[in-house]
């Protein structure tokens, strides 16, 4: 929202409690972008009091992406929520409930074990706890086990068979982008490109760090500036270069070519039609996978397409 209507001639009282709403709601959503994370002190020392004090802790916030902090909240309270058997009373215990310094690697082992049937999410709880001890202990040492610092160091994660992701070639990525500009869609025809030839994943597209000012604009010319998801830098690319003979040689003439036909809807290369960005969720990637289906290129993907720009340098003998 950009404004709301509070109503006319309202007293003072009347006026917060009609602006109290939209402030609530302000409040909340400022909430979920920072996390929502309120350190809980009434259980101190405890597993879940960990869990919060770190998700509001510097060490996590300066480390971890705004973009990634949601995973780790939702990986962390399914560990707090998770119950074992007590060794000694072979009653259900609820980890977030634990004591710090009761978590020995057995323990860690256990609730490794609890998440076995999604070996992704088994991964990352003991990547993520792991983590978390490693930043907490400094802050809070005498809480800490003095036998093992870090038990999560000692759990053995299953190797497991990671999936190989399919990619697609130049020829398909650019009659997917010539489809969508007949079709137009004009944003999606960019997002392809921009992940084949510049490497972009999906949500980096969808939440707009391809903007059109850094397309040749005023600063570098003859350049395209993405940035960077993690870090924020830009990237600069030299769309073009002068040879040997003073010929202007460009770089990316198939790419530029699409991003000419591209109308501008927002401030971002890749946005709706309203100008609002597709965002962080799977928006961008639906809209691809059904225009892809419309067209007759079932099974096309942005993935597929990023791999097949990674894929061509591979094979041209480009290192890492």
């Amino acid at each position: 929202y950009k404004a709301a209507p509070l109503g006319e001639n309202l007293s003072i009282k009347e006026l917060h409690a009609s602006a109290k709403v939209w402030n609530d709601r302000l409040d909340a959503w400022l909430a979920e972008r920072r996390g929502g994370h309120v350190v809980d002190t009434s259980r101190y020392a405890t597993f879940e009091w960990l869990i919060n004090t770190y998700l509001s802790h510097d060490s996590f916030l300066e480390n971890v992406q705004e973009f990634s902090r949601p995973d780790y909240k939702r990986v962390f309270d399914r560990v707090s929520d998770t119950k074992i058997k007590a060794e000694k009373t072979g009653l259900l215990v609820r980890i977030g409930d634990a004591k710090i310094n009761q978590i020995s690697v057995r323990t860690a082992e256990k609730i490794y074990k609890e998440f076995l049937d999604a070996p992704r999410t088994s991964e990352k709880v003991v990547s993520y706890c792991k983590t978390m001890w490693k930043r907490m202990i400094p802050h809070y040492p005498e809480l800490f086990r003095q036998d093992t610092k870090n038990p999560w160091e000692g759990v053995t994660v299953k190797k497991r068979a990671k999936n190989i992701k399919g990619h697609v070639d130049r020829a398909t990525v650019y009659k997917f982008a010539n489809a969508a500009i007949k079709e137009n869609r004009g944003e999606l025809a960019a997002a392809a490109i921009l992940a084949f030839e510049w490497l972009m994943r999906p949500t980096s597209i969808g939440a707009g760090y391809a903007p059109w000012t850094g397309y040749r604009g005023p600063a570098h010319p003859d350049k395209i500036s993405v940035r960077h998801r993690k870090t924020g830098e830009p990237a600069l690319h030299p769309l073009e270069f002068v040879d040997e003979d003073g010929e202007l040689v460009l770089l990316y003439p198939d790419a530029e070519k699409i991003l000419k036909q591209v109308p501008k809807y927002g401030v971002s290369i890749v946005a709706q039609h309203n100008g609002n960005l597709f965002g962080d969720g799977g928006y961008l990637t639906q809209e691809i996978a059904a225009l892809a289906a419309s067209v007759g290129m079932a099974g096309f993907t942005l993935d597929k397409a990023r791999h097949g720009g990674m894929t061509e340098l591979e094979e041209l003998g480009l290192t890492e």
